[in-house]
């Protein structure tokens, strides 16, 4: 039998030949300290320390099919080409006023965007740094393009996945890298002081120059259970009533900014329950087949940081009746990306290993000027993003409609719940009889589906003191009844969270505030004279 690759035409290597240069390709050159050196050196280094059965001229050739040749070898066109290349357009003066033309049409796909972007780029690098031909360079690229003669082609990437946020600097974009304000490791919590000082930094975004604020975290590592972890969870141990507030401060902070200019989060990674409502302050959030979330906390007697998580977002959740409670009510629930894009929470989704190259090119949008960064930025978000699969949520909506959505309309309770599921004796509903078993399991269901139902008439402002205010009680064993009680305002967390050097904390506007609210947070005291609790055990007119 035949040692050729014969799957694809042209192929003039041996199986075992692209095995090795496979392996050439995928080694890690900064273990040896290589990372800079010259394809020559690395292929001498290769062939004599690593596999000296490898022959350096075969190897040579079969780069040069894959359109990887040495400096030395490059022609003066081919190097004013890859200057054109690496040149940095990101903080190129003036380049941004050229991106409107590149995003000034609806409808376009990502090979065209593609396109008009390296144009636009072309027309700049020959206008203000050298002599460039557009046409000859696309011909060029087209005449030495990598040849498809290889079976393993598709797998010169894997491996190779994106393990970091691309942290490259955008003139006109205030990055925000989580990994600057905290390490890595399963036992790593946000503070109220880490949070605190992500809070100054996104303040920054007011600056004219800025035109958008993107929200990443580089050097991404493994948790325990193998998964990055972008967001973890708010500090707890003596300290959750402040990191809380600290949070609270910073959600409020995103929304204020995402008024005026785009906010986008990057979630290449895990977000914990307690931390949710900061992702969700936008709603450009991308996610990867890395994000994941779990609203309910392992061990519900202790955890002190998933009481009412995101209460707010998942209240005013535009999905079916009853989705909402459902969420919250089902312990063994992991929320991906496939469903933040079901329900509405995200708008967009890119592959883990394309997220560098796709997080640039979105990023280069978004230092379009205004007022079309946010157009621009959705357009080229939308050309890079994929589908992120099938959502369980949809799976279970005829169950929702029947068990779930009378929790939301409040004609049933959790009891009613637990004893429609016991009848029921199917397999799917065991989960939930196992943790309704527990009377801390029962007593957290119902704050969370009382939490759903007094947050639906709030505004966000409201929404935020029930969300604090419930954690704070339910860490004390208040029951249900007395856990709304509104004993710490907005106006004190607020206080409470921002620093003395800081303006007035109350004097924010909060997208979407009634104006009665806004006045109540700012000085209660003005409604001293106003029973409060009896207005609110009043049901509606109806006329």
């Amino acid at each position: 039998m035949s040692s050729q690759i014969t799957q694809v035409d042209g192929c003039e290597f041996s199986t075992e030949e692209l095995q090795q240069y496979h392996h050439y390709y995928k080694f890690e050159w900064n273990t040896v300290s290589l990372e800079q050196a010259s394809l020559t050196e690395r292929i001498a280094y290769f062939t004599t320390a690593v596999d000296a059965t490898i022959d350096p001229e075969r190897l040579r050739a079969w780069l040069r099919t894959m359109g990887i040749i040495d400096e030395s070898e490059k022609s003066d066109q081919h190097k004013l080409y890859d200057r054109f290349e690496v040149y940095d357009y990101s903080t190129a003066p003036g380049f941004n006023a050229m991106l409107g033309s590149v995003y000034d049409t609806d409808g376009v796909n990502k090979h065209e965007l593609d396109t008009r972007m390296m144009q636009a780029k072309a027309k700049y690098y020959n206008g203000n740094v050298e002599p460039l031909d557009y046409q000859a360079y696309v011909d060029f690229k087209e005449e030495t393009k990598p040849k498809p003669v290889c079976p393993y082609q598709h797998m010169w990437d894997e491996g190779k996945a994106s393990g970091s946020a691309n942290t490259k600097d955008f003139a006109n974009v205030k990055l925000i890298d989580i990994a600057d304000f905290i390490g890595n490791g399963d036992e790593v919590k946000l503070s109220a002081a880490a949070l605190g000082r992500i809070h100054d930094e996104v303040k920054d975004a007011y600056q004219e120059r800025y035109y958008a604020l993107a929200i990443v975290r580089s050097k991404l590592e493994p948790s325990s259970d193998d998964a990055p972890v972008f967001l973890p969870a708010l500090e707890s141990s003596g300290g959750n009533a402040a990191a809380l507030k600290a949070a609270i401060a910073l959600r409020i902070e995103l929304r204020k900014i995402n008024g005026t200019k785009p906010v986008i989060v990057f979630a290449n990674g895990s977000v914990d329950a307690s931390t949710l409502g900061i992702a969700l302050s936008t709603a450009e959030l991308i996610t990867t087949e890395c994000f994941s979330t779990r609203l309910f906390p392992g061990n519900v007697a202790s955890d002190e940081s998933a009481v009412v998580p995101a209460l707010f977002d998942w209240a005013q959740l535009a999905a079916d009746q009853g989705t909402a409670e459902y969420i919250l009510c089902r312990p063994d629930l992991v929320l991906r990306g496939s469903e933040l894009a079901a329900l509405g929470l995200s708008h967009g989704f890119i592959a883990h290993r394309k997220l560098d190259g796709a997080m640039e090119r979105i990023l280069m949008a978004a230092s379009c000027p205004p007022p079309h960064t946010r157009g621009a930025l959705r357009k080229a978000y939308v050309v890079e993003s994929s589908y992120p699969g099938p959502s369980k949520v949809q799976v279970w909506k005829r169950e929702i409609a029947e068990y779930f959505a009378p929790l939301a309309s409040g004609s049933k309770t959790i009891d009613d719940l637990v004893g429609e599921l016991k009848a029921l004796n199917k397999p799917w509903a065991e989960t939930y009889l196992k943790f309704a078993a527990t009377d801390k399991g029962k007593a957290l269901a119902r704050l969370r589906i009382a939490a759903l139902q007094r947050a639906r008439a709030l505004e966000f402002s409201g929404a935020l003191e029930v969300e604090f205010n419930a954690t704070q009680a339910w860490l004390q064993g208040s029951t249900v009844a007395t856990a709304f009680e509104i004993k710490t305002p907005l106006s004190t967390i607020l206080a409470n969270s921002s620093k003395p050097e800081d303006a007035n904390p109350l004097e924010v506007e909060i997208p979407g505030e009634c104006p009665f609210a806004q006045m109540y947070r700012r000085n209660p005291e003005r409604f001293n004279h106003i029973d409060l609790k009896s207005i609110e055990s009043h049901s509606p007119l109806k006329l």
